[in-house]
C-alpha cells in the first residue's frame, strides 16, 4: 500500500469499526482512510462515487443522509398512477458530469428525452398564455411586448458595457429596455430560482448572459456569432436536451447510492463536525460519532452552516448568509377535458402584477410519457419563492386551494383535479444575490485553513441537477486526492 496510507499511532478509543488492510512487504496493518460525505442528494452521491472510484480500495466512503430515501429535492413520488416528481421535471444533458454518473449507474437504456412539446413555452400576458419564441416576427406577433419594448430591442447593440455586479433586472433593463426585464426575463428568474430578478447577481446567476457582454458588447452579436460558429453556448439559456428516466428524475440517485463503491446510512441527520488530531469528528443526532480524515459537505447551505457552528464560526456565517426562501408544489391530475383544453407545452410563467399567486405551472403530461394514466393531464404549480414567501405560509388545504383556483382560472378548466397533492419545502431554492461571487471567494479562502473539508451541493457554483453533480464530482476527487497525498506527519 502507498506510503500515504496512515499506521495507527492514534491510541484514543473510537466510537466506530475502522477498516484495516495489511501494507505490501512487512505484512502489518494499515488503517484505511475514511471520507465522509454528508448529504445524499445528486452531489453527495456524486462526491462520493468520484473518491471511490479514484481510489478504490484504499479509501473507505460513508454517506450520511438525514432523509429516508436519497436523492434530496430531486425525488419522484409514485402515487397511484401519478408520478410526480418534487422538484425539478428533468436535467439538461451535456453536462460531463452527469453523463459519466448515468454511465456509470448502467442507465443509458432508462434515460428519456422530453417530448417535442416541451419545446413550446409560454408567459402570461393580460391573463392569456401566450407563446414565447426567439423568432422576432413571432415574438412580435405574441403580444407579450407592445411596439416600444420591441423598438427597444433593436438598440441592443449599442448599448454600453455595464460595471461592478449588477442583478439581472438592471442586466436585462440597461440592454433589452424595462419591458423585456419585465414581461420575459423576471418570470424567466421565477422559473428558474424562483427568485427576484432585481435581487439575483447577473454574474453568479446566469454567467453565459455575462459572458455575452463580456466577450461581444452585445447579446444579439454574441447569439449571432455562436449560430454561425454552430455552437449553442452563447444563448441566454442553458444549452442541452431535456433528459430525465423511465421512473422519473429519483432513478439515477437510487442506483447510485446501490453502488458497492460506498455505503449510504440514511435517517442519519449530522449535529456537528470538528476536528481532532489533524482528522475529522462527525457526530450525528443519534448514535456514537464518526472518526474521518476528510469530509464533503453536500447538503444545503442552511444545514452546512449548522454543522460547522463549532468548527469554523465564519464558514458558517457565510453559508448561512444564502437566503432559502420556501416553495410548495402543488401536483394536480386533471381528465381527457383538461387534456385537449391544455395547449401542449412545457408550462407557463406568470409575471407579477397579472393577478395570480402561482409562480407559473408546469404541464408535466406534455413532457415526458408516462407521468400521468393514459387520457389525462398531470400539471404542477409553483407558489412562493422570494417574490411570494407569504403564499405558502398556511397549511397544506389552503395552499392547494389557492392552487386550483390559480390553475383552473388560468387554463379555463371546469372541472375539479381528480389528483391533489402538495409538496412543501421550507427551505428551497439557495438565491444567489448581489454579492455571491465575493462570498464564493471568501468562502474558498476560508476552506484553506480546514485541511481535509470540502464542499458541494448546489449553494455555490450552481442550482441545476447537473451542476449539482458537478459539483459533487470535483469536491469528490478532490478529496481524494488530499487523501492520496502525504501527509508532513507521514513522511
Amino acid at each position: 500500500m502507498a506510503e500515504s496510507n496512515e499506521r495507527v499511532r492514534d491510541t484514543a478509543p473510537r466510537a466506530d469499526d475502522r477498516r484495516w488492510k495489511t501494507a505490501v512487504g512487512d505484512g502489518s496493518l494499515l488503517l484505511v482512510k475514511r471520507l465522509i460525505v454528508i448529504g445524499g442528494g445528486i452531489s453527495g452521491l456524486a462526491a462520493a462515487h468520484a473518491a471511490a472510484s479514484e481510489l478504490g480500495t484504499d479509501l473507505e466512503v460513508l454517506v450520511l443522509e438525514k432523509a429516508g430515501e436519497v436523492g434530496g429535492k430531486a425525488r419522484t413520488e409514485s402515487i397511484g398512477p401519478w408520478r410526480v416528481e418534487t422538484g425539478p421535471a428533468g436535467y439538461l444533458d451535456g453536462e460531463p458530469a452527469l453523463d459519466r454518473l448515468v454511465e456509470s449507474a448502467g442507465l443509458h437504456d432508462e434515460v428519456v428525452v422530453a417530448n417535442d412539446d416541451a419545446a413550446n413555452r409560454f408567459i402570461v400576458r393580460g391573463g392569456e398564455m401566450r407563446a414565447v419564441s426567439p423568432h422576432p416576427l413571432r415574438l412580435a406577433r405574441s403580444g407579450i411586448l407592445g411596439v416600444s419594448g420591441l423598438l427597444r430591442i433593436l438598440g441592443e447593440p449599442f448599448v454600453r458595457r455595464g460595471h461592478g455586479d449588477e442583478s439581472v433586472w438592471d442586466f436585462a433593463a440597461r440592454r433589452l429596455g424595462p419591458q423585456v426585464a419585465d414581461r420575459l426575463v423576471a418570470p424567466m428568474v421565477l422559473g428558474v430560482f424562483a427568485g427576484d430578478a432585481k435581487s439575483l447577481s447577473l454574474a453568479a446567476a446566469f454567467p453565459k448572459l455575462a459572458a455575452l457582454e463580456s466577450e461581444h458588447g452585445s447579446l444579439l452579436k454574441g447569439m449571432v456569432k455562436s449560430r454561425r460558429a454552430g455552437r449553442s453556448d452563447g444563448a441566454a439559456a442553458p444549452s442541452g436536451t431535456l433528459t430525465s428516466f423511465r421512473e422519473g428524475i429519483q432513478t439515477l440517485p437510487l442506483r447510485l447510492a446501490e453502488s458497492r463503491l460506498f455505503e449510504v446510512r440514511r435517517n442519519t441527520a449530522v449535529r456537528e463536525i470538528r476536528q481532532r488530531t489533524g482528522r475529522w469528528l462527525v457526530e450525528p443526532e443519534s448514535g456514537p460519532a464518526i472518526e474521518a480524515d476528510a469530509v464533503a459537505l453536500a447538503c444545503e447551505s442552511w444545514a452546512m452552516a449548522k454543522v460547522l457552528r463549532n468548527s469554523s464560526a465564519k464558514l458558517s456565517r457565510l453559508l448561512e448568509e444564502i437566503p432559502c426562501p420556501p416553495v410548495a408544489i402543488v401536483a394536480l391530475g386533471f381528465g381527457s377535458s383538461a387534456l385537449n383544453t391544455v395547449p401542449r407545452g412545457f408550462g407557463a410563467l406568470i409575471p407579477r402584477g397579472e393577478g395570480y399567486r402561482i409562480l407559473g405551472v408546469l404541464f408535466d403530461s406534455h413532457v415526458f410519457r408516462g407521468r400521468s394514466p393514459q387520457g389525462t393531464l398531470l400539471v404542477r404549480a409553483f407558489l412562493g419563492g422570494a417574490v411570494d414567501p407569504e403564499a405558502v405560509a398556511g397549511d397544506d388545504q389552503s395552499i392547494e386551494a389557492l392552487a386550483v383556483a390559480d390553475v383552473s382560472r388560468l387554463l379555463r378548466l371546469d372541472e375539479k383535479p381528480d389528483f391533489r397533492h402538495v409538496i412543501r419545502w421550507d427551505k428551497a431554492i439557495p438565491q444567489y444575490e448581489i454579492g455571491h461571487l465575493e462570498r464564493v471567494r471568501a468562502v474558498e479562502s476560508e476552506l484553506t485553513h480546514l485541511p481535509g473539508l470540502f464542499l458541494a451541493g448546489n449553494a455555490l457554483y450552481g442550482i441545476a441537477f447537473s451542476k449539482a453533480a458537478a459539483a459533487g464530482e470535483a469536491a469528490g476527487t478532490a478529496a481524494a486526492r488530499y487523501l492520496a497525498s502525504p501527509k508532513p506527519s507521514e513522511q
